[in-house]
């Protein structure tokens, strides 16, 4: 592992605005907001010094943030960890027992990631990422 990535938040398309000023304030950063069509969702994302701060809300019914926020209402969604070869950590974690939820998905900045299923984790999703915040 290479270092902390990002700390995504999902929160609800109803919240999603309030939440985001709170956090601008509280950073004293403005946030760059991204849509991502392929997952349903936007995000804003705070970038610090040393790692970023995710805001995930849902676009579209039925998308996995949507049935995230169904469960668990605003919530830690994933930690995000930086590492120099998702494909090959992916392997590695995978040969070490931990489940995959997803391989090959496209994050944020388009880079491909990986999601560790938060069944093997001990009940958190970790998303594994090759580029810089």
């Amino acid at each position: 592992m290479v270092r902390l990535s990002h700390v995504a938040l999902a929160v609800s398309a109803e919240d999603y605005k309030s939440v985001k000023e709170k956090f601008s304030r509280i950073l004293g950063v403005e946030a760059e907001e991204k849509d991502l069509p392929h997952a349903k969702l936007r995000v804003a994302i705070f970038k610090l010094p040393n790692t970023s701060i995710e805001i995930l809300t849902p676009t579209a019914e039925g998308s996995d943030i949507d049935r995230f926020l169904q469960k668990r209402g605003n919530a830690l969604h994933h930690i995000a960890l930086q590492v120099e070869d998702v494909e090959g950590e992916t392997e590695r974690l995978e040969r070490e027992g931990f489940e995959i939820a997803r391989r090959g998905y496209r994050g944020a900045k388009g880079g491909s990631v990986s999601f560790l299923h938060p069944k093997s984790t001990g009940g958190f999703l970790i998303e594994l990422v090759e580029e810089e915040y």
